[in-house]
């Protein structure tokens, strides 16, 4: 994230840097009006135009993010769970197989007294 909000202030210097540097009027014609306007002013209009028209993207984005992390953590959760049940599972048949074990090797010692 910090990487693209540098990234983002960077394209935002050469942006400012490029409509500063050409800052002479120019005519815009669109339909059938015409406007003398500053060319830095169009193009930071421009810059920002095309911000306004990515930001619905990005939060779409990041919700669908916040609900498919949401979605994994709770599925994280549920398999640490199942693998605790699992591990009791393990180490209840562990414990009586070394009881059986303990109790062969005492009934040989007392075969040969």
């Amino acid at each position: 994230m910090q990487f693209t909000i540098v990234i983002s202030l960077v394209f935002a210097v050469f942006i400012a840097l490029f409509a500063v540097q050409n800052a002479g009027v120019v005519v815009i014609n669109f339909l059938w009006y015409k406007i003398s306007m500053s060319q830095a002013v169009v193009i930071l209009c421009s810059a920002l135009v095309g911000v306004l028209i990515m930001l619905p993207f990005d939060v779409i984005r990041r919700i669908k993010y916040k609900f498919k992390l949401k979605e994994l953590s709770g599925e994280n959760k549920r398999l640490k769970d199942e693998i605790k049940k699992i591990e009791s599972e393990k180490n209840q048949i562990k414990e009586p197989a070394v009881l059986e074990k303990q109790l062969t090797l005492d009934d040989i010692d007392n075969i040969g007294k």
